[in-house]
């Protein structure tokens, strides 16, 4: 997976750089559709990111999960504060450093390869929707036109967010929307991808703009997030980052969650 990550990070997939998010498009959809995904390019962006719409079909199960992911980096601001080269995936100190490797290059490839190790492996996976759009860093309105649909088409009652956190060495699950009840499968959830030792939050998004994803899911859904990120990953900001140790450890935890979803009665 870290040569193609490398590869991923090396791609420039910024606003407005036709080639490059073409490149990136191709990376992921190739290798989804290794695994039987089937996919399709949709959205006129304006800012030449469009979105990839990912469905995997398991005609013997009724077991479904919506993800989400995107594949466009924040722009380099500052490039002088960089410690490293931005587009250069390095690993220094237990951390890989690059632009994107924690919102959301990182995760969405470790995920990609989760798929792709079970399915290796010749293990089921579930009915699955996927949508990894290419304007998450500039709130671009593409997304907005085309994901309705397919949410409403496909009816999950399942949707992950693209990444999570760790709180003090603590992988935390969060769930929305807010309410006073945890929801029930929470606890069993916690107990099949972190053996329990996760925390809770049940709080707002923390998103600067209106989010396409949270806002298109049925009221009677689920959304809850799970992932590598920490208080250290600098989102957004010079020397982004993120533990060498946490996302080897999320191709684990996702292959569970997968798992998990193919047994649940949600």
């Amino acid at each position: 997976m870290i040569e193609t990550l490398k590869k991923f990070i090396a791609i420039k997939t910024i606003a407005n750089d036709e080639k490059s998010n073409n490149q990136g498009v191709e990376l992921v959809s190739k290798l989804l559709k290794s695994i039987g995904f089937n996919i399709s390019i949709e959205g006129d962006s304006p800012y030449k990111q469009p979105i990839i719409i990912a469905k995997y079909v398991n005609k013997n199960s009724s077991k479904k999960v919506t993800l989400y992911s995107h594949y466009d980096v924040e722009k380099i601001h500052r490039e002088a504060k960089w410690n490293t080269d931005p587009f250069d995936l390095i690993e220094k100190d237990g951390r890989y450093y690059a632009r994107g490797i924690a919102d959301n290059k990182g995760i969405l490839l470790s995920r990609v390869f989760s798929l792709i190790e079970l399915r290796n492996n010749n293990e089921e996976l579930p009915n699955i929707l996927w949508i990894i759009q290419g304007e998450e860093e500039v709130a671009g309105q593409t997304t907005f036109e085309v994901i309705p649909k397919h949410i409403q088409e496909f009816n999950s009652k399942i949707y992950v967010e693209e990444t999570g956190v760790y709180q003090k060495d603590i992988p935390v699950i969060f769930h929305l929307l807010e309410t006073p009840n945890r929801p029930k499968f929470i606890d069993d959830l916690n107990n099949a991808i972190y053996e329990g030792k996760a925390i809770y939050a049940n709080r707002h998004l923390n998103k600067f703009t209106k989010c396409p994803f949270l806002t298109n899911i049925p009221k009677d859904a689920y959304y809850i997030g799970f992932g590598p990120n920490d208080s250290s990953s600098n989102i957004h900001r010079d020397n982004e980052s993120l533990s060498v140790d946490n996302l080897l450890m999320h191709n684990d935890v996702f292959k569970k969650f997968i798992k998990w979803i193919n047994k649940t009665e949600i």
